[in-house]
């Protein structure tokens, strides 16, 4: 406890004194931001997210380009309980976090794990502001492809191949060497409200363009923030009716909602009777508890987004990272993941979830993992400008 909150002490610090280009950057934005009528906070976060790391692509000192060899888990376990600890910076959800240190700690017990769960637009710039700052935190973060590759651009982290790698999809091997090693997919959905539906009298929305019909104004949500999912949309049907389609969903009244869990429990209380790109997974496991609450449909192509686990620059338990990065990347550590979280896994693919992945019965339409930052900030700003966001 007290690591972490000198930690957190240390970033605020460092955050105040960010370099000047860094600052400029962010004044920029924010001023922009207080233009701008119904942006949410987290989505003018974004924005400076996207910023911070063009700011930063001077890179971090003492980058690591080499990639570490693999070991066995036998030769790693002895240094890996000397060092006793690794400290992972993570995206995964609040309540799963606990499950899967605890299946960790169940094979490596004198192995303690420290999670910080931080945001996706938060994790990057934590990460960047804190080695820019010469402190060398993290061990491992899992985080989503795009703001990975901007990570690997700006040198905070280091290269690792773990023992078992997943066959990777073709548009996933673009990604860096040493940078492939994807801890599970995240899909996005149509999840409704039966019950809400069926009293508003409204279709049931099998498809994205269902919701952007007279019907259904102002009776859905969307996340102006899932970046990943406005790409998935663009590997569909093309960058111009991608737009298209999201200016037809803005124009349609929707409620912007900055969070991903939020939206569903919205929609699970009735009000929005739906949300036009709930996370698969959560979607999938809440429909379970609570069908007549909670129901979802899976689009074709389905937007599907890769998250990464990877090894930060200048680990301070190196050996502990690998540790944990080879289990968590193998086929027990996906069992875990799968079974946890109910998220999909590439290397699990016997136990996932039926209802949330099926290639054969919906084609993935992968966001892009390998974008730049002007890329980012543009497809970003376009994104919530079709929603009125911005």
């Amino acid at each position: 406890m007290h690591e972490e909150r000198d930690a957190q002490e240390h970033y605020e610090r460092q955050e105040r004194r960010a370099p000047q280009a860094f600052e400029e950057r962010a004044r920029t934005n924010v001023r922009a931001a207080r233009r701008r009528r119904r942006i949410p906070t987290r989505a003018a976060g974004a924005v400076l997210l996207a910023g911070a790391l063009t700011a930063c692509s001077g890179g971090v000192a003492g980058t690591t380009t080499r990639v570490a060899p693999a070991q066995r888990a036998e030769e790693l376990l002895p240094e890996a309980e000397q060092e006793g600890k690794v400290l992972w910076y993570t995206t995964f959800a609040d309540d799963d976090v606990n499950g899967m240190i605890a299946a960790f700690r169940k094979e490596y017990p004198k192995v303690r794990v420290e999670a910080l769960r931080l945001s996706a637009d938060k994790l990057p710039s934590r990460l960047i502001t804190e080695q820019r700052g010469g402190k060398y935190n993290a061990d491992v973060i899992t985080a989503d492809s795009e703001p990975v590759y901007q990570l690997i651009k700006v040198g905070t982290l280091a290269p690792y191949r773990v023992p078992e790698t997943p066959a990777l999809p073709k548009q996933l091997r673009n990604l860096p060497d040493g940078y492939r090693n994807v801890v599970y997919v995240n899909t996005s959905a149509i999840a409704y409200n039966p019950q809400s539906v069926s009293a508003q009298h409204l279709p049931i929305p099998h498809a994205i363009e269902d919701l952007t019909k007279p019907q259904w104004k102002g009776h859905f949500s969307i996340n102006p923030n899932a970046i990943n999912w406005y790409e998935g949309l663009i590997s569909a049907m093309g960058h111009d009716k991608a737009l298209d389609l999201v200016r037809k969903l803005g124009d349609n009244a929707p409620r912007l909602v900055e969070s991903h869990t939020q939206s569903l429990t919205d929609v699970q209380a009735g009000d929005p009777a739906a949300v036009a790109n709930a996370y698969g997974y959560k979607a999938a496991a809440l429909s379970k508890k609570t069908p007549g609450r909670l129901a979802f449909s899976n689009t074709d192509p389905v937007p599907a987004a890769a998250v990464l686990a990877e090894m930060a620059n200048k680990p301070p338990h190196p050996a502990a990272a690998r540790l944990f990065i080879d289990w968590i990347m193998s086929q027990r550590g996906q069992q875990q993941v799968v079974s946890i979280s109910n998220h999909v896994s590439l290397s699990d693919t016997e136990h996932d979830d039926p209802t949330v992945w099926n290639p054969g019965k919906w084609t993935p339409a992968w966001s892009t993992p390998v974008i730049t930052a002007d890329t980012y900030d543009r497809y970003l700003e376009e994104y919530q400008k079709a929603l009125h966001a911005a």
